[in-house]
């Protein structure tokens, strides 16, 4: 039998990720990423290794990651063996941002909180080592005050302390500017970047180096945290039926936001949208 390892008398649990190696219970996390494939490499790993340690998994999926539960399912079906089995089981669910944190169409967060404690407690009874946690905090910043934000993070980071459970959250680093990774940074026990396959972990006194992994362009700081969300959606080739299923908001409200954005850009057209987002690094040419 393999020896558990430890750390001040904790056991060590195995993130899947080699950057991050092993950690103890109650750690929590922050990884800025680049794109979707960067994304994946992240969250596979992580319930892969977090599925064979016995340990209950949730995947909180956000609009932000540009992915959809269905998606979710199928890039771990295609990791993971014998994931059908282990999904009906309980081993693991995979739920949308809005059904975990909103109560009627408000956020609410000591509720939130509450059923994660819940959660990780009937993982434990029902056998289970512990539990492991991912998801994107950037779609409740978008729905938050930056305070209440912050707020939420330390009551998040607090709890955590207590409980048999690892959470790693992620950002997307096109839509966080220097502060939201500084933020990350006081409000995590560590933050780390990753970008095509480079890991780095991000110190919470280099502002300068956080502001050149945030690489903002003047012109973005422009714009509010959803118009970036519908820019990198345009570029994409999303239409605005499909970008207004991705955030879950009317179509209407897609054709506001991207009028605003283009009166905000001074660009009269999509394929003009497009090349801004190319040329800022919004997006890459090749996604």
């Amino acid at each position: 039998m393999k020896a558990v390892s430890t750390e001040n008398g904790r056991s060590l649990r195995d993130t899947g990720l080699k950057a991050v190696g092993e950690v103890p219970w109650g750690t929590h996390f922050s990884i800025f990423y680049e794109t979707k494939k960067d994304l994946l490499e992240i969250v596979v790993p992580f319930f892969k290794a977090g599925l064979q340690a016995n340990e209950f998994c949730l995947w909180v999926v956000a609009s932000s990651e540009l992915l959809t539960i269905n998606q979710a399912k199928a890039v771990l079906r295609e990791a993971v063996p014998d994931f059908e089995r282990l999904l009906k089981n309980g081993n693991i669910e995979i739920v949308p941002y809005e059904k975990w944190f909103l109560t009627g169409r408000a956020i609410d967060i000591p509720k939130a909180i509450a059923r994660l404690r819940q959660k990780v407690n009937e993982a434990v009874n029902s056998g289970f080592s512990g539990a492991r946690l991912t998801g994107s905090p950037t779609w409740m910043r978008n729905n938050l005050r930056a305070q209440s934000f912050r707020e939420y993070e330390h009551k998040l980071d607090g709890q955590l302390t207590r409980e048999q459970m690892i959470a790693a959250c992620t950002f997307p680093l096109r839509l966080s500017g220097a502060e939201d990774i500084l933020d990350a940074a006081r409000t995590h026990q560590f933050a780390v970047t990753v970008r095509k396959g480079a890991w780095k972990r991000v110190e919470i006194a280099d502002i300068e180096s956080a502001k050149r992994e945030a690489r903002t362009h003047p012109k973005l700081e422009q714009l509010t945290f959803r118009q970036h969300e519908i820019l990198q959606l345009v570029a994409k080739g999303q239409n605005t039926k499909q970008i207004a299923d991705l955030l879950g908001i009317s179509v209407k409200t897609v054709e506001a936001h991207r009028l605003q954005l283009m009166r905000r850009l001074k660009i009269d057209n999509i394929p003009g949208l497009v090349r801004f987002a190319i040329r800022t690094g919004l997006v890459s040419p090749e996604e």
